[in-house]
């Protein structure tokens, strides 16, 4: 078992402020489990299919990569199992095969290559591999890893979202001030035009229609860029109005971590009390299992 209790590394990744941030906490999990395993995660381009970057924690400092893999060079069913996001996938005896494919960093010794997929919105976002060596015997370090791995899913579904939030109202006001500026252009254009026009063109009939084309003209471009000042206004109140929505959605991704993390901790200690019991039942075990459940009870229900 790790040094670092559940809620302690929930603790750790609710203050992550990046995948990155993150994957080394949980790097520091799988060390703390066996000191030859490994982790990384490998962001996914949806549009093209491929996985497109490759971090790794060298040294306790998560480092990234450019890369360009294709998922279809994946096994089928390994390839179904990680867009489903729920589990491990075990590459077997073709480990050390695709652990060069995935330019993943492997030691001397012989071990498994494990995938699992990380999804939004039911789509694949990323994928975390976990290199562990083989055993004979005791509990395989993914197994140990399962907690552990759960809370990292929830954190990086969190950080992605605080990331595309960022990104969209990053866009929104590059397009706002592009538009601002093509149609402040354009009207100084057709202003500076008009006064060509008085200053050059001479007095007449014709002068006047020229004038007053123009004239037409720059007021139709005043109307277009209030218009387009109107409906950038409605947008950016659409995606205020949207980010309200995924904070909620994210207070309440955050609530239910909390119940999980709570639920792992009563279960992890009831199975702590059995194994000390040694499989022999007594009153005195049923008395401290019912104050372990009340005194885990009494928070949530605070709460």
């Amino acid at each position: 078992m790790a040094t670092r209790t559940l809620a302690g590394l929930s603790a750790v990744l609710s203050a992550a402020r990046s995948v990155s941030e993150a994957l080394v906490a949980l790097a520091e999990e799988a060390s703390e489990a066996d000191r030859a395993a490994s982790v990384a995660i490998y962001d996914y381009d949806q549009r093209s299919c491929v996985l497109r970057r490759r971090t790794v924690v060298t040294d306790g400092a998560a480092k990234s990569s450019w890369m360009e893999v294709s998922l279809d060079h994946l096994p089928r069913p390994t390839r179904r199992t990680v867009q489903e996001g729920k589990q491990f996938t075990d590459l077997g005896p073709q480990s050390d095969d695709y652990a060069k494919l995935l330019e993943f960093p492997v030691g001397p010794d012989a071990g498994t290559l494990l995938l699992r997929g990380c999804t939004m919105d039911g789509e694949l976002a990323a994928i975390i591999a976990l290199y562990e060596p083989r055993r004979m015997f005791g509990p395989k370090v993914s197994e140990r890893l399962g907690p552990a791995l759960d809370l990292f899913v929830l954190a990086f579904e969190r950080l992605t979202e605080r990331a595309a939030r960022i990104e969209a109202a990053s866009r929104l006001e590059e397009l706002t001030r592009h538009l601002h500026e093509e149609h402040a252009r354009a009207i100084s254009d057709l202003e500076t035009r008009l006064q060509q026009a008085k200053a050059e063109i001479p007095g007449g009939n014709e002068a006047d229609a020229r004038v007053a084309e123009l004239q037409k003209a720059a007021e139709t471009a005043r109307l277009d860029a209030r218009v387009m000042a109107q409906r950038l206004t409605a947008v950016e109140q659409q995606v205020a109005s949207a980010v309200g929505r995924l904070e909620h959605a994210h207070l309440q991704l955050h609530e239910q971590s909390e119940a999980i993390r709570q639920q792992r901790n009563l279960i992890y200690r009831i199975e702590r009390m059995l194994r000390d019991a040694g499989g022999t039942a007594s009153e005195k075990l049923v008395e401290d299992l019912l104050a372990v459940v009340s005194s885990s009870a009494s928070p949530t229900e605070n709460q």
